[in-house]
């Protein structure tokens, strides 16, 4: 049975609770913390974490704002503003706070409240909001489980070595032995079928590696071991990052030595030291090579002692940018150069036909310019490799040394064009430097009726390319030999003027 006692009861709960949801939504001044970042973010060691939130005001009421960090720990942070006023002129206010992972943390998560404190002008009501932030540290180990070796083995020793300092003492031997064991037996069984492939690539890459993988096995058994005695957080941290300082450091001195290996194979097979590939382009790419791995040697060790690298990496591209851009002629000549070694479209002897109609030897190709023999003038051409690659050059040694020459020839009206033809013929085989098979063979042509002569045209092949002018000259004067001792006559343009008079011109 339902009482009055009981009916005012129920009444006057459901009155607290209607003012409850009912006073929030009417009253006003309460500031507003935006919820604007996320609140758990994670750092590697002497880095910053930064958390933003946007704070606005009530229209028609003005706040004093002060902002505080409350830390477990004493890590360094800063807050910016950390004091302001909220009012008509500055309605909005965006609050950052830098919490700074110090280098020896004493813990790998820390949770700090953030309060804001709200006090409106004119009066003593204060407002508070906290947010509560939870930072992570990076690149730390996880502490193992205590008293147990590799692969989480209890520690078998019997007392009093069955500590932690006796589990330390089993895993390095452990790991000790692994290393032995690849060292001495895995790794001579992979020498052995490296060298029964074609190439020694593989080969010297395994007689590279073999040593620093030995010694990489050894220091991270060295960690894991340490891990096991139960070290502060800072310690851990600590060893970790010199761990990965000395796996970075020597897995970029590895690299380089095999690039360098690999280059010098490469260098061998394609003709050794004296070759182009050997005196040119591989110092070009050694140095190359060099850079490129010191950058990322660099980028990496800052990384993993915990700088930022995005602000050098923003940096040196800008840096790139602006040396392309002011060496852009050098960088043009250099592709260039890179081009023509790689691609070789001309080799060193060979001799090509510029677009201005000089006839050069190739006496070196550098990463710049290209040095040029003018067989003609004696003369030498140091000429820029953007300028060689970008112009249409005939490479006369290709697809060999031979070329096909033509000499053109008039007679007179009235020769006879059968024995013309057969001089010229003779003249032509008879020269110990013309070639004459089944695949070159001398032609002799009536190209067609001139103004003042009959005119041929004779085709031949030299067998060097350097020899065809003196072919030519040596053909030349023996067809005007050949043709005067014949009778042939070479006519030269003539021309007949007729002078007409008219009858009636005084003269």
């Amino acid at each position: 049975m339902v009482t009055p006692r009981k009916t005012a009861s129920v009444i006057l709960i459901v009155l607290i609770l209607s003012l409850s949801i009912i006073l929030p939504l009417c009253s006003s001044g309460l500031p507003h913390v935006g919820e604007d970042d996320h609140y758990v973010k994670g750092e590697y060691v002497e880095g910053e974490v930064a958390f933003v939130w946007t704070l606005s005001r009530d229209p028609e009421v003005d706040y004093a704002v002060r902002v505080n960090v409350v830390p477990e720990r004493e890590w360094r942070y800063q807050i910016s503003p950390s004091h302001f006023v909220l009012d008509e002129g500055n309605p909005h206010e965006i609050v950052m706070v830098s919490i700074r992972i110090p280098r020896t943390p004493e813990v790998d998560s820390m949770s700090t409240e953030i309060e804001f404190h709200f006090r409106e002008l004119g009066t003593d009501d204060v407002h508070q909001t906290d947010k509560t932030v939870i930072v992570n540290v990076k690149g730390v180990t996880p502490a193992p489980e205590s008293n147990t070796i590799i692969f989480g083995i209890r520690n078998p020793l019997p007392a009093p070595l069955n500590t932690p300092y006796g589990a330390f003492v089993l895993n390095l031997a452990t790991w000790f032995l692994i290393g032995c064991v690849f060292y001495f037996l895995v790794s001579p069984v992979i020498h052995g079928f490296t060298k029964k492939t074609k190439t020694n690539v593989d080969e010297v890459i395994i007689r590279m590696i073999r040593k620093p993988l030995l010694l990489l096995i050894f220091l991270y058994g060295t960690l894991e071991s340490l891990m096991k005695l139960n070290l502060r957080l800072g310690i851990r941290t600590t060893i970790y990052q010199v761990y990965l300082l000395t796996v970075v450091i020597i897995g970029i001195l590895v690299t380089y030595r095999i690039l360098l290996a690999v280059l010098k194979e490469i260098m061998n097979e394609r003709g050794g030291p004296d070759s182009t590939f050997g005196r040119v382009l591989k110092p070009v790419l050694e140095k190359m090579v060099g850079a490129i791995l010191l950058v990322a040697g660099l980028i990496l060790v800052f990384h993993s002692l915990g700088v930022e690298v995005t602000a050098l990496l923003a940096g040196a591209g800008i840096a790139g940018l602006v040396i392309a851009f002011a060496a852009q002629d050098t960088m043009s000549n250099f592709f260039s150069g890179m081009h023509l070694l790689l691609d070789k479209p001309i080799r060193i002897g060979d001799i090509i036909l510029l677009e201005t109609g000089e006839y050069c030897r190739i006496e070196d190709i550098g990463m710049r310019t290209t040095k040029l023999y003018n067989i003609r003038d004696h003369e030498g051409i140091i000429l820029p490799n953007n300028n060689l690659a970008n112009q249409a050059i005939v490479n006369i040694v290709e697809p060999d040394a031979t070329i096909r020459a033509r000499i053109e020839v008039g007679v007179a009206y009235g020769s006879d064009v059968a024995k013309v033809k057969s001089i010229l013929y003779e003249v032509a085989t008879d020269h110990p430097d013309v070639m004459e098979d089944d695949v070159h063979k001398t032609s002799v042509r009536f190209r067609k009726f001139g103004d003042s002569s009959l005119e041929f045209s004779l085709r031949i092949w030299v067998n060097q390319v350097i020899k065809q002018w003196g072919v030519m000259s040596d053909i030349h004067e023996e067809i005007d030999r050949r043709f005067r001792e014949e009778g042939i006559e070479i006519p030269f343009p003539q021309r007949t003027v007729w002078l007409h008079h008219m009858k009636d011109e005084p003269k």
